[in-house]
C-alpha cells in the first residue's frame, strides 16, 4: 500500500510537471504571435482641394471607418482596437502571424450626408460606401486607403503613417461674369448630365468602384461646385441658371458643356460665359453675402499695429462725416466707416468730372458694418459702362483705366437713423490719434491701443452730436451768466456755441497717472475715462458727474482755450452741465453710441 501511494505521488508530480510545461509553451506561443501596430493618419495634401480658414487650419477628419481582412479576404475582429477620438491614431493588438489587408474610409463631413450608406463589411469584396440619393452626386469629401500588412513570428510593435487619399472628384462650375457684382442677379444654379448612368454609385471595401447613376437638376446655388464619386467616361450636359433683372423680371438660360472628366482626387472645370441683359451696367450692388468676394477688413482690430492707427492718412475722419468714400490708387472704390454702429441701405452717386455734369448711380450697399474698411473694383475701369442718371436717362461712360480720386465727385444718400444723426452735427472736427510723448519717457503720456481708439471714435461722435443738439443748447441757456472765462467774466453763450462749431478737432491720446491732458487739439484721457463715460458705465441712480465724464469735458474746456481759473474746467458748472445732458441723452437713446456694450461687444 505504501509503495502504491509513493507510485501515485510520483505519477501525480509527473502529470503536474507535464501540465506546467504545456501551459508555459502555450503562453510563449501566443506571446510570440501577438502583433501590435499603430497607424497615424494624415490627409492627402492637394492644392486643388485644400481648404484653409483665415487662421490657416486645414481639413480635419470628422468621421472614420476601418476594417481588417485576413489573407482570404474575410473581415476579422482583432483582440484590441482603439481609435482616438480625434481620428489621429488607431492602435490594433492581437494580430497573429500572417498577412493582412487594412482599409480605411474617412470624411470631413460632420453630419451624415443625404443618401450616404456605410455598410458593415464581411469580405473585402463587399460594397462599403454607397450613394443611394436619386439623380444626385455624393456631395462630400471622402478619403480612402488600402494597405497590406505582414506580421512575423517575432514581430515588434509597428508604427506606420497612413495618408488617406481622396476617393471623390470635384466639379467646379466657373462662371465668367462681366463683374463680380453680377452675382446679385443669380437666383438658382443647377446641373444635369446627359448620361443617366454616368457616375459610379458605390465604393467597395477593396477600393473598386461599381454601380452607376446620373445627375439631374442638382442644385449648386452659392457654391458652384460639388463632389462626386468618379465618372465612367467624359460627361456632357447643361448648367441651368435662373436670374433676375433689376426690375424684378426673372429668366432662365441653359448652358451646354462637354468633356467633363470626374476623377478621384482631381478637379474638373466647366466654364460658362454668363449672359445677362445688364452685363454692361456700371452700377453695382453689394449684399451682405457678397463681402467675402472683395477686399474687406475691419479697422482697429486687436492686432492692428500702432503705425497704422497713428497714421492720420489711414485713420482719421471728420466727426460729422464718419463714412468716407474715395477712389484708391488701385482705381477702386475705397470705403471706410469710423463708427461702432453699422448702417443699412446706402446708395453712392458719382459724377465723372471729365465726362458729365450729372450724377450717376454708382453703387448700393445693403449694409456697411462697424469700422469697415473695404475696396470694391469699379466695372467702368476695365470697359465702357452704361449708367443711369437721377432722371432715368442712360449714359454710356467710356472705360476709365486711370481713374483717380480727382476725376470723380462722390456723394451718398441713406435714410439710416445713425447717418441722420450725423447730419445734425454742425461742427467739422477733424479726429485722429497720436502717441504724443509715450516713447520719450513722459510722466503721463502712454500709448493708445485699438480698443481705446474705438472708444475714442465713439466719444468724439457722441460729444460732437451732443454739442449740436437742442437738448444741450436748451440746458446751456439755464447756465447764462454762470459760465465764466479765465478772467471771471460771463461767457457769451452764442459766442461759445460758435467756438465749439469752429473748433478744429481732436488728436486723441492716452494718459496714465492723471485723468486727462488737453489744450487746443491735444486731447488725452486715461483708459478708464474712455470706457467710463457712457451712461451705463455707472449705476442708474448715480450722479452723472462721475470722474471720467468730468475729465472728458474738463479737457475739452482746455481745448476751447479755458484755464483752471475759469468755470469751464473745475467747479460745478460746465462739466456738470455737459455730464448731465450726456447721461440723459444716453439713457434716452439719443446719442449716436449710447451704451458701452456697443463698442465692447464688437469682434476684436
Amino acid at each position: 500500500m505504501k509503495m502504491m501511494k509513493i507510485s501515485m505521488l510520483l505519477l501525480w508530480i509527473l502529470v503536474l510537471a507535464s501540465c506546467s510545461g504545456d501551459f508555459e509553451r502555450e503562453t510563449d506561443n501566443i506571446s510570440s504571435r501577438m502583433g501590435q501596430v499603430t497607424f497615424l493618419f494624415g490627409l492627402q495634401e492637394d492644392d486643388a482641394f485644400i481648404v484653409q480658414t483665415r487662421s490657416g487650419s486645414q481639413e480635419q477628419i470628422a468621421r472614420m471607418w476601418y476594417a481588417v481582412a485576413d489573407k482570404e479576404g474575410k473581415i476579422i475582429k482583432p483582440l484590441y482596437q482603439k481609435l482616438e477620438n480625434d481620428f489621429s491614431k488607431l492602435t490594433i493588438e492581437g494580430l497573429q502571424q500572417g498577412d493582412y489587408t487594412l482599409v480605411f474610409l474617412a470624411t470631413t463631413s460632420v453630419e451624415e450626408e443625404a443618401g450616404e450608406v456605410i455598410k458593415e463589411p464581411t469580405y473585402l469584396s463587399d460594397d462599403w460606401l454607397m450613394n443611394l440619393t436619386e439623380k444626385a452626386p455624393l456631395d462630400a469629401v471622402y478619403f480612402y486607403k488600402k494597405i497590406e500588412l505582414q506580421i512575423g513570428r517575432e514581430q515588434a510593435p509597428v508604427s506606420q503613417l497612413v495618408t488617406l487619399e481622396r476617393c471623390v472628384g470635384r466639379v467646379d462650375v466657373d462662371l465668367k461674369l462681366s463683374s463680380d457684382y453680377m452675382w446679385r442677379f443669380i437666383r438658382k444654379i443647377d446641373i444635369t448630365f446627359d448620361d443617366s448612368e454616368g457616375i459610379y454609385a458605390t465604393l467597395g471595401v477593396n477600393g473598386q468602384y461599381s454601380g452607376s447613376k446620373g445627375v439631374e437638376a442638382y442644385d449648386i446655388t452659392g457654391k458652384c461646385s460639388f463632389y462626386s464619386l468618379p465618372g465612367h467616361k467624359p460627361l456632357s450636359g447643361f448648367v441651368s441658371i435662373e436670374s433676375e433683372c433689376s426690375d424684378g423680371r426673372r429668366f432662365e438660360r441653359k448652358y451646354r458643356f462637354t468633356g467633363c472628366n470626374i476623377e478621384a482626387g482631381r478637379v474638373s472645370h466647366i466654364s460658362i460665359d454668363y449672359l445677362h441683359p445688364e452685363n454692361q451696367d456700371g452700377f453695382f450692388c453689394v449684399r451682405e453675402e457678397d463681402f467675402v468676394r472683395f477686399r474687406t477688413d475691419t479697422m482697429f482690430l486687436a492686432d492692428e499695429p500702432r503705425d497704422v492707427f497713428y497714421n492720420s492718412g489711414r485713420r482719421s475722419f471728420y466727426a460729422n462725416a464718419p463714412l468716407q468714400m474715395s477712389i484708391s490708387n488701385e482705381h477702386e472704390l475705397l470705403v471706410k466707416f469710423f463708427s461702432p454702429v453699422g448702417i443699412q441701405d446706402v446708395t453712392v452717386l458719382c459724377r465723372f468730372n471729365k465726362v458729365s455734369t450729372e450724377f450717376f448711380e454708382l453703387a448700393h450697399f445693403d449694409q456697411i458694418y462697424p469700422f469697415m474698411e473695404a475696396s470694391f473694383p469699379l466695372p467702368v475701369v476695365d470697359s465702357e459702362r452704361t449708367f443711369t442718371t437721377s432722371n432715368g436717362r442712360k449714359v454710356v461712360v467710356p472705360a476709365q483705366h486711370e481713374l483717380a480720386n480727382d476725376d470723380v465727385t462722390l456723394v451718398f444718400r441713406t435714410d439710416d437713423p445713425f447717418m441722420k444723426k450725423m447730419e445734425q452735427i454742425d461742427s467739422h472736427w477733424f479726429i485722429r490719434f497720436s502717441a504724443y510723448s509715450a516713447d520719450a519717457g513722459h510722466a503721463y503720456w502712454r500709448h493708445m491701443n485699438p480698443l481705446l481708439c474705438r472708444h475714442g471714435v465713439a466719444l468724439a461722435l457722441n460729444m460732437a452730436f451732443m454739442f449740436s443738439s437742442e437738448e444741450f443748447n436748451a440746458e446751456m441757456n439755464n447756465y447764462e451768466g454762470r459760465l465764466k472765462d479765465n478772467g471771471g467774466n460771463p461767457i457769451n453763450l452764442d459766442a461759445l456755441r460758435q467756438r465749439i462749431r469752429n473748433h478744429g478737432g481732436l488728436v486723441l491720446g492716452c494718459v496714465s497717472g492723471v485723468g486727462g491732458l488737453g489744450g487746443g487739439n491735444t486731447y488725452g484721457l486715461a483708459g478708464y475715462c474712455y470706457t467710463g463715460v457712457y451712461f451705463d458705465a455707472t449705476p442708474p441712480d448715480a450722479h452723472p458727474h462721475n470722474y471720467p465724464r468730468q475729465a472728458m469735458f474738463h479737457e475739452y474746456g482746455h481745448c476751447l482755450g479755458y484755464s483752471h481759473s475759469s468755470t469751464m474746467t473745475y467747479g460745478d458748472q460746465w462739466t456738470v452741465l455737459c455730464a448731465t445732458v450726456f447721461v440723459n441723452m444716453g439713457k434716452e437713446g439719443k446719442l449716436p453710441v449710447c451704451s458701452k456694450n456697443i463698442v465692447g461687444e464688437l469682434p476684436m
